[in-house]
């Protein structure tokens, strides 16, 4: 489709030319958010259009996204930067940001492809490891007073609260495993910590890969104030590395070995990983996904989305529930 002009002038206000043959072409994927190449036939140049529709499986702030976007790039995070926001309604059908297009695509480790080739490099170059390791610990080293848009640091008990909240409000079946799962996890609370940005969806899936190497970290809609174990938990989930009905990879996440990565993150940021601490939070990890494919389906199952991913993820609940028994040890 054409261009709308809406989206060509947050690009002028940025003091970009706007002169050429502009196109917008809605790409797949997204569950909360539709993502748009935004392209000018005439130069080759290329954008990106983030977009909150209405009926997404999250209901979380765009513009607060955006804000997060431009705080990681000012900290030198590889993340594409931000040109411009628009909030309501719009000819896209919600607000909306532009960005730049980075270089390289996301892996999907659920390929055997995309895993066969993280394994190699983890065998050979390890320079997607190490880039994402460092990405990691310069992301948690942002200090807390250039966050201060982000509101005050989300404590353990509040997050496992919210997520518990979510479930009991998209699940209209008891699950014990989940019920037991969530008390498993409160009665682990790790204590006091220094807050942190928190991605809180950190994982193969949401960097840009181009040659081997990090171009850019993307999805950043639950990042929050908080414990930056978390997002060492959530990376070690065994579906994030490819776990569905068959193994996976050994890899966490699919690139590197569990000891190397606590390792090398706790010598960058010079601090202590208590393997305790990120169990628990790879359980917290697992129980979120869960929440949030109960969203999915009772959208799917009210009308309200006609997506066929949101029905088709029923079938990753019974490995979830899986993976969660084996790692609190029942």
């Amino acid at each position: 489709m054409t261009a709308p002009q809406e989206v060509l002038a947050v690009l002028g206000e940025a003091g970009i030319d706007t002169a050429g043959d502009w196109d917008l072409t809605q790409l797949a994927g997204g569950f909360s958010r539709h993502t748009h190449l935004l392209s000018d036939r005439s130069s080759g140049r290329a954008y990106v259009v983030r977009v909150k529709p209405p009926g997404g499986l999250l209901d979380t702030d765009l513009g607060r996204e955006y804000e997060i976007y431009a705080a990681a790039g000012r900290a030198g995070l590889p993340v594409p930067a931000v040109h411009g926001f628009r909030a309501g309604d719009s000819a896209l059908g919600g607000p909306f940001f532009v960005m730049d297009r980075s270089p390289g695509r996301s892996p999907l480790v659920w390929r055997p492809k995309d895993r066969a080739e993280l394994e190699e490099n983890w065998h050979s170059r390890r320079s997607v490891a190490t880039d994402l390791v460092r990405t990691l610990a310069a992301m948690h080293d942002i200090p807390a007073a250039d966050l201060a848009f982000l509101g005050p640091p989300v404590g353990f008990a509040e997050l496992v609260g919210r997520w518990r909240a979510t479930h009991r409000d998209n699940v209209d079946v008891a699950d014990p495993i989940v019920d037991e799962a969530y008390e498993w996890v409160l009665s682990r609370d790790p204590g006091p910590c220094t807050p942190g940005l928190v991605h809180a969806d950190f994982r193969i899936g949401n960097v840009l890969l181009d040659d081997g190497r990090v171009t850019a970290v993307i999805d950043w809609e639950l990042a929050h104030l908080g414990d930056p174990l978390f997002d060492l938990g959530y990376l070690a989930m065994p579906y994030y590395a490819g776990k569905f009905t068959g193994g996976g990879s050994s890899l966490v996440g699919g690139f590197a070995e569990a000891e190397w990565l606590a390792e090398m993150y706790a010598t960058l940021r010079g601090v202590e990983v208590d393997p305790e601490t990120v169990r628990t939070y790879t359980v917290l990890g697992t129980l979120s996904l869960i929440a949030i494919i109960g969203i999915g389906l009772r959208q799917f199952a009210s009308g309200n989305t006609t997506d066929p991913r949101m029905a088709w993820n029923r079938f990753v609940l019974p490995d979830l529930r899986q993976d969660m028994i084996r790692l609190m040890g029942w």
